[in-house]
């Protein structure tokens, strides 16, 4: 299964830049693997909260398109959620590599 989420890339790191992305209503995020250098990224928290609700997450290849037109394609490796609130914290998306991205 595939499915789409436009994210974009974010400088900050840390407690307090996650916390300024939540307070604007973003996510955090991190994509990693393949070989290439890892890209903090920032998603719309509804957006993302809708997608990974209507998707099988562990069976579903997302297509990441990041500002600049650029896209990844990554699977779910991780989602961190707020113990009570139905709020997500961080999002970590990991490489899917061009040849693997068929075997699902």
């Amino acid at each position: 299964m595939e499915a789409k989420l436009s994210i974009e890339t974010r400088t900050g790191s840390g407690k307090g830049a996650a916390r300024r992305l939540r307070r604007a209503g973003r996510v955090p995020g991190v994509i990693y693997g393949g070989g290439a250098d890892n890209v903090l990224v920032s998603m719309e928290a509804r957006e993302t909260r809708l997608v990974l609700q209507a998707v099988p997450v562990e069976d579903t290849v997302f297509e990441l398109s990041l500002d600049g037109g650029r896209t990844e394609r990554a699977r779910v490796r991780e989602v961190q959620t707020h113990p009570y609130r139905a709020e997500l914290l961080h999002v970590d998306f990991m490489r899917v590599q061009p040849d693997a991205a068929g075997a699902d």
